[in-house]
């Protein structure tokens, strides 16, 4: 037995307890020490160290200089027969004395927040805690989880691995969250693991490589309350300059070349010369170089894009010139900071890991790093730079903390639809892990090539907190207009309307300082919706509260070419949601299928209720019920929290009686201006009557205006718009616009003018809101079935018997809206899953009675056969980046390649070995897909029983080269070993995402 086996234990029975100045102190049977601290209501630190030294200040990303001892001193301690009770506020600590676990009892709830399952597991490299898990308890947080959001029944990893696509970790954050009310941040930079009830479904199993045990216990009734206790402990998000908000371009304007191209070409640009180049590696082709100035050739620069930007009508609000390149010229980088800023364009510095030599012109740093000296002294440089305004690092990684210096900004290989999906749901799991400034490259980087990928990824994007491009890492352009005018005017659009909702952005960006996130999964506005917590809707967010983005997601087109869209879920039966940009009306509570999407048009949908503020009190707003919103503006100095203005406007629809009040703006700061007019523009379904306006309870006389251009040239009054429209970019793509009532009040001192507005006679979505009625003369439907021939792991299809042109068909108690015909395939479901669904018919606002309950098992997940813990070596070196553990990760979004070549006499031999004797189905090897360089075209395959001799399978295997996966069928072999040659392949190196081995299924 091992020395570690050894020291490897569980904590011992709890045999005493002291309450010292400002820690209670445990002593266990087993040697061990362990100190409770309370540090504010619901924040609770207990630290176990074996070397008992207990430094408090060990890690980097908490701040403890804030806490007193306020809360322990007013702790009570008690003893029972068989545990100690610590009282704080209203929780009460107890800690059991054999076994030794720790709960943690909410008397206003009257239930345990949290439970220990079993003793802490101590080892000299490991640590374990093991808690209570409950069924309907969801899980989130651990960083950015690239494509996954919600964690209950999954394994995630704590450890930075750089892999940008699905299945990566882009952050590590050692801190994670339940719905059912607390959180824990486990105080160490090691690695882990979280186990949220994979292996028991009855336990979460939290596991980290350190001896020590340092954790804080973190209770809320509700996210933003866990969040902002998160922020206490390690800092509240920045809050970055406005420009941030605004469009920007990364790029490397120091190497590249370019080379003479033809028009024909995909990745061919057309310069300013009016001839076509490409980028090129190397130099004897080329025929221009970037520069900063035009040192080189002048439509090359830097000074050119931002030239380019202008004249395409594209408003660039930041720039980074040399990204990838640390040495910069900084005379050079001085003279374009100043020609970026005549142009209103912000210029920042790339730099991979440590602080750069910034010119004073310098306004914000990229950086690689998640080192908190480095990001410290990147800071003050900017600070020195900017005096009062805010400094701004964008990090294409982060830690815990890393929210209070840095905004999350990276870039995927791209060029593919599964990124779309994948970051979405990562996007939300960043924001639910504490990281609300999160953003990713348009169309990736070395990647691309698909307008329609590149369009529709501009486009949801436009409505997260970061929107940029990462240009010159691959053959392709990444500018929002490097494909047709079609798609240009597009891109364009999304920009201005983008730019009209900088104020509801901005706001967000406020707001989550307090723990409330800017993209929001659907749960943190509709939390009794069970679905809202899964990954089923995890493609989906809110931006606040008041918008729902689903992007388009897959390459399915209808018959017209348009984008078509299923499992379109709008939560909430009582909530009408209005399409953004055709007014049409939805009722929530369904998903909805079979949804035509031209290219201009993402599924965006408003909030009944909603109320937005696009600049300088210009108010849209779309009715129903009550609702409140609170806008926010400062003038981007760093003592925003306390030079800041805040208006409140609320809306109230009872019957038909409108009622909006807008309270008098609180606050100030330097350059605000007290005198504005205000302008409201109220969605309606019908002329309203009854209106009246009163200023601090006194009625003033409005005019109604017949026309746009009287109403135009009025200070004062209303005008009934049957054919509005606020976003006027988008005015090209429909004819038909939509109707508001249009409120216009002349120049008054907002900070003291209360303005109340009344409407009767007012409707807006009343047949919407009207559910459906059963109709007897419908029969139901006999006899609908799933087809037992199109069940799989993720599919199931249902045909039945057709009566009307539409159904509705319920599956696991959610209902699914716009099906037609006499069949439907479901998609993206989860494998090994059982699905009940019932059918009606529906004809107009009639539907028949639901058949009876019928349904199906989709079949398990293929990958449920895959090897994993596979030992792989290789013949080639492979670069840092793209080690050889790639190939056998089950990652199918990290990619392994070679330094060298292969040749006849001099193969690439690849050796797998399993832990134990495998009984084989296949292997299979997959591609990479960004190029087809490194693809294997020659190979032959080995096999070993023993791990030690190998004897060949088959003759010599000659594989194109393309993006198909490779199959090599090894139905009943059995072996512990394969040994797989490469003598060909179609670049200078070899490379492939996977290669994966599949067990025999029986």
């Amino acid at each position: 037995m091992t020395q570690n086996q050894i020291e490897r234990h569980q904590l011992g029975q709890l045999i005493g307890a002291n309450k010292r100045d400002h820690y209670y102190e445990l002593h266990y049977s087993t040697g061990d020490i362990a100190r409770l601290y309370i540090l504010a209501d619901g924040i609770f630190r207990y630290f176990l160290d074996p070397a008992k030294k207990f430094d408090e200040n060990h890690s980097s990303f908490v701040d403890l200089s804030q806490f007193n001892n306020d809360y322990f001193e007013k702790s009570q301690p008690k003893a029972t027969s068989d545990s100690l009770i610590i009282k704080s506020g209203n929780y009460q600590l107890i800690f059991q004395q054999k076994p030794a676990v720790m709960s943690i009892f909410d008397e206003m709830l009257h239930r345990n927040r949290l439970v220990q399952l079993s003793p802490l597991e101590l080892g000299n490299d490991q640590t374990t805690e093991i808690l209570k898990q409950h069924k309907n308890e969801f899980y989130f947080g651990g960083g950015m989880q690239n494509g996954y959001f919600s964690h209950k029944g999954e394994i995630i990893s704590i450890k930075r691995d750089k892999i940008t696509g699905k299945g990566g970790v882009l952050t590590q954050v050692p801190f994670f969250w339940a719905n059912s009310g607390f959180g824990e941040l486990r105080n160490t930079e090691s690695a882990g693991n979280y186990d949220f009830g994979k292996s028991n479904p009855d336990a979460t199993i939290l596991k980290h490589d350190i001896n020590m045990f340092d954790t804080f216990y973190l209770l809320g009734n509700s996210p933003k309350n866990i969040l902002a206790k998160y922020y206490m402990l390690t800092g509240k998000p920045l809050m970055p300059p406005k420009y941030a908000l605004g469009l920007g371009h990364v790029g490397n304007f120091l190497t590249t070349l370019w080379q003479p191209g033809e028009a024909k070409e995909r990745n061919a640009v057309m310069f300013e010369d009016g001839n076509y180049y490409t980028r090129t590696n190397k130099p004897e082709d080329a025929s221009g170089k970037g520069s900063l100035n035009g040192e080189e050739e002048y439509q090359f620069s830097a000074r050119a894009m931002v030239d380019r930007y202008q004249k395409q009508h594209f408003k660039l609000s930041w720039i980074v010139p040399n990204y990838d390149v640390q040495e910069i010229n900084e005379e050079a980088m001085a003279s374009f900071s100043e020609y970026a800023a005549i142009h209103d364009v912000s210029a920042g510095l790339w730099s991979q890991n440590n602080t750069p030599k910034a010119s004073p012109d310098t306004t914000f740093i990229q950086t690689d790093t998640t080192d908190p000296k480095v990001l410290k002294n990147d800071a003050l440089i900017l600070r020195n730079n900017l005096k009062r305004k805010r400094p701004l690092i964008f990090s294409n990684t982060g830690i815990a903390g890393s929210q209070n210096r840095t905004m999350l900004a990276f870039g995927d290989i791209g060029g593919n639809w599964e990124n779309i999906p994948t970051q979405v749901a990562g996007f939300l799991g960043a924001s639910l892990s504490g990281q609300p400034l999160v953003g990713s490259a348009v169309d990736g980087t070395a990647g691309g090539g698909n307008a329609q990928i590149a369009i529709r990824d501009f486009e949801w994007k436009a409505f997260t907190p970061i929107l940029f491009n990462l240009d010159d890492q691959g053959k392709f352009s990444k500018t929002p207009f490097a494909y047709n005018s079609k798609m240009t005017q597009i891109n364009r659009a999304y920009l201005k309307l983008r730019e009209q909702l900088q104020t509801y952005l901005y706001t967000l960006i406020y707001r989550a300082q307090v723990g409330e996130p800017i993209l929001r999964p659907l749960f943190l506005e509709f939390p009794h919706e069970q679905v809202n917590y899964t990954p089923q809707v995890g493609h989906e967010f809110m931006l606040g509260p008041n918008l729902l983005i689903s992007p388009i997601v897959n390459g399915r087109e209808d018959g017209n070419g348009n984008s078509r869209k299923d499992n379109l879920y709008l939560p909430n039966h009582r909530t009408m949601w209005v399409d953004l940009f055709d007014g049409k009306k939805y009722l929530g509570g369904r998903v909805y299928n079979k949804q035509s999407y031209p290219s201009w048009h993402l599924p965006v949908f408003v909030r009944g209720g909603a109320i937005f503020d696009l600049g300088e009190r210009n108010y849209v707003l779309y009715p129903q019920g009550k609702s409140k919103m609170v806008t926010y503006d400062d003038n981007g100095y760093n003592d925003y929290s306390r030079n800041h203005v805040a208006t409140q406007i609320t809306s109230d629809l009872e019957a038909s009686k409108l009622t909006i009040t807008i309270d008098p703006t609180q606050g100030d700061f330097n350059t605000f201006q007290t005198e504005n007019t205000t302008n409201l523009n109220i969605m309606c379904d019908g002329y309203p009557d009854g209106l009246t306006v009163k200023i601090n309870d006194k009625e003033i006389p409005m005019q109604e205006y017949g026309t746009v251009d009287t109403f135009a040239h009025a200070k004062e009054g209303f005008f009934f718009n049957t054919n509005y429209s606020w976003m006027p970019e988008f005015d090209q793509y429909q004819e038909k616009k939509q109707t508001a009532l249009q409120i216009k009040l002349a120049k008054r001192d907002i900070t003291d003018s209360k303005i109340e507005i009344t409407i009767r006679n007012f409707r807006y979505g009343n047949e919407t809101l009207v559910h459906a009625i059963t109709d007897s003369l419908l029969r139901s439907p006999k006899q609908p079935m799933v087809d037992p021939d199109k069940i799989s792991s993720h599919s199931l299809t249902v045909v039945w018997p057709q009566l009307t042109d539409q159904v509705q068909i319920e599956v696991n108690g959610i209902l699914h809206d716009g099906i037609d015909g006499n069949s439907f395939t479901f998609h993206e479901l989860v494998p090994n899953t059982r699905y009940t669904l019932r059918l009606r018919y529906v004809a107009g606002n009639k539907v028949s009675e639901w058949s009876d309950p019928f349904g199906a098992i989709t079949k398990p997940d293929p990958m449920n056969y895959a090897i994993n813990d596979i030992h792989v070596t290789s013949s080639l070196a492979s670069p840092k980046d793209h080690p050889i553990d790639y190939l056998t990760d089950l990652k199918l979004a990290s990619e392994w390649e070679t330094i060298d070549g292969v040749s006849e006499d001099k193969p690439l031999e690849l050796n797998f070995a399993f832990n134990h004797l495998e009984h084989l189905s296949r292997m299979v090897w997959v591609p990479r897909k960004i190029d087809h360089q490194g693809d294997p075209v020659e190979v032959s395959v080995e096999l070993s029983s023993d791990g030690v001799n190998f004897k060949p399978y088959g003759d010599h295997l000659t594989w194109k080269s393309d993006s198909k996966n490779k199959v090599v069928g090894l139905r009943n072999v059995d072996a512990k070993a394969i040994r797989l040659k490469v003598y060909k392949s179609s670049g200078p190196f070899v490379a492939a995402k996977e290669v994966i081995f599949f067990r025999d299924k029986k």
